[in-house]
């Protein structure tokens, strides 16, 4: 449902991303309108709503790509969309109960949602469009207010007793449009930077893949409801990101990664620092080809900040995500554990989407309303190894009735509770050579000659649901034997990171002193949306490790031009 225009090279020297007028006071006071005038309307019907809302990002981003050198895409695309939420029957009882029992109902499979002209004199085609989406869904809300009511006389009573809607303040926040030299990029300068970087690879015939891309997204985000909510506000991401990956004899496929963020594309790092970070990550791809592959294995480990971040983010993060817990179809691991420790007293975790900074890095997920209009707040999810708080949307847990600001979605999608920035803290740090010394002391407790360093992960997945195992899986791309003889470190390959939530976090014995930053896009029931996780060294007591899928085709036989 995208458009995207193609710029030819050598056409434009400086691509615009159209700036957005002051017109758009003139767009908040028509959304306005047209939400209460739909509103009074289908109040008249036979099942009439008793809360709606739009939700309308104006989404403009410029791009460029490279390949060993060359330009492979330049582009730039602006989409305006809107997503309106209706509720039918009460706050007690509505049809977005129909998610909290985990029934199918067939209109809706995907992302839904109306496509606005960005034109501001387009204000028929506007009111069209949405007239056409606030029907498809209140037709949508009144199958799933009939299904739910249905279901709920023919199955046995959920655990949560909590409502399907909270109250929120009604909230007014307006920012100004981004002036002109906030939305314009150079694309030709960041094509000759591109470039530079992505030519790094071409000395090296046996990496397959060298790409350098940089991304800057300018989002202009709407959300009125019919509570009295208005709240516009702007955010601005900025990305490079270095993508390399050889194949060793075997057929391995061996990726590795690097990426920078900043909410400005000059918060970005320099060239002459990427170009240096790529020709440090080329040699170690080719190292990798042939580095050993390791066997099945349970033991003590470190996890670099990177790395026990993006552990946090997948195996901890996913499960304080509130909302979730309202299905009884979710494994709610954490549901009746608040006051109980569930990481060692050292440890401190919150989410705060109000974190615009941290150890003088810039965070993907800063926001300052979430999806729903609600202020976001920092939640101090753990203290002193005690549980203490979930991430909350309008949608209550018995014991958490009010949001915090953590219902995020990406375009097409209801917002449901999301992370944002999570971040990890110590009380009681170690050096990095004291959690060495550690690990090797831990190596020789439990009778092993090794034990491993995982320096670098690319992401993962967990399980949350009851219907299958409770786990995850987080994929290494760098990662070292160490030994308890002394001897020098040893890059591996061929391992996936496994286990299960509650044992993993029971083996975490220390933590370090500097935090490390992970940025990424987290794909969820609410589709892709910006997160960062951030954590210091740990050291665990034991993981598990599992041999990675191989791959059944054969390294290329002719030789790379």
């Amino acid at each position: 449902m995208r458009r995207t225009s193609f710029i030819i090279l050598g056409i434009l020297s400086i691509l615009l991303i159209p700036s957005l007028s002051g017109a758009q006071d003139k767009f908040t006071d028509f959304l306005r309108k047209e939400l209460h005038a739909q509103m009074d309307e289908l109040k008249k019907q036979e099942f009439p709503p008793y809360y709606m809302n739009y939700r309308v990002v104006d989404e403009q981003y410029a791009r460029v790509v490279t390949s060993f050198g060359v330009l492979t895409a330049k582009e730039n695309n602006r989409e305006r969309t809107l997503v309106p939420q209706i509720r039918i029957g009460s706050p007690e009882f509505d049809n977005f109960k129909i998610k909290q029992m985990g029934t199918s109902i067939s209109r809706f499979h995907g992302p839904s949602y109306a496509v606005l002209p960005t034109d501001e004199d387009g204000e028929n085609a506007t009111r069209q469009a949405i007239w056409h989406e606030v029907n498809n869904r209140y037709k949508f809300a009144i199958d799933a207010y009939q299904t739910a009511r249905a279901e709920t006389t023919i199955n046995v009573a959920e655990e949560d007793k909590a409502p399907c809607f909270s109250g929120a303040p009604a909230e007014k926040y307006y920012e100004a449009p981004l002036p002109a030299d906030r939305t314009t990029v150079d694309l030709d300068a960041w094509e000759k930077r591109l470039k530079e970087i992505s030519a790094v690879f071409k000395k090296h015939p046996k990496i397959l893949r060298g790409d350098a891309s940089f991304r800057y997204t300018v989002k202009r985000i709407y959300v009125l409801n019919t509570e009295g909510t208005e709240v516009v506000q702007n955010l601005t991401y900025a990305r490079i990101m270095v993508q390399g990956a050889t194949k060793a004899d075997d057929g391995m496929e061996l990726p590795l990664v690097l990426s920078y963020f900043a909410h400005t594309p000059e918060g970005l790092p320099s060239n002459e620092r990427i170009v240096k970070d790529a020709n440090t990550m080329a040699d170690k791809l080719i190292a990798l080809r042939d580095a050993p592959i390791v066997d099945p294995y349970t033991g003590p480990a470190i996890l670099s900040g990177s790395a026990s971040g993006v552990f946090f983010h997948e195996i901890f993060g996913h499960r304080i995500e509130g909302q979730r817990m309202k299905s009884d179809k979710d494994a709610q691991t954490f549901k009746k554990m608040v006051g109980e420790y569930v990481l060692p007293a050292h440890l401190q975790v919150f989410s705060d989407p109000t974190l615009k900074n941290y150890a003088a890095q810039d965070m993907n997920g800063y926001y300052k309303y979430d999806d729903q209009g609600v202020k976001a707040e920092r939640v101090d999810v753990v203290i002193d190894g005690k549980l203490n708080d979930f991430l909350m949307t309008r949608t209550p847990l018995d014991a958490h009735p009010r949001s915090n600001g953590h219902a995020r979605a990406d375009i097409g999608y209801d917002p449901v509770s999301r992370q944002s920035n999570l971040v990890v803290e110590c009380s009681d740090p170690k050096t990095e050579e004291e959690l060495r010394q550690l690990l090797v002391a831990e190596i020789k407790k439990q009778g092993k000659d090794r034990g491993y360093f995982f320096k670098s992960v690319t992401g993962g997945f967990t399980m949350t649901n009851r219907r299958g195992a409770n786990a995850f899986n987080v994929t290494p791309l760098e990662v070292y034997e160490v030994y308890a003889d002394g001897r020098p470190d040893k890059l591996v390959r061929g391992v996936d990171l496994i286990g299960t939530p509650l044992s993993m976090f029971s083996n975490i014995i220390h933590a370090g002193k500097v935090p490390e930053i992970f940025t990424g896009t987290c794909g969820a029931e609410s589709g892709g949306i910006p997160v960062t996780a951030t954590s210091p060294t740990i050291l665990v007591q034991k993981v598990e490790m599992q041999r990675k899928a191989k791959a059944s085709d054969l390294p290329p036989i002719l030789e790379k031009p």
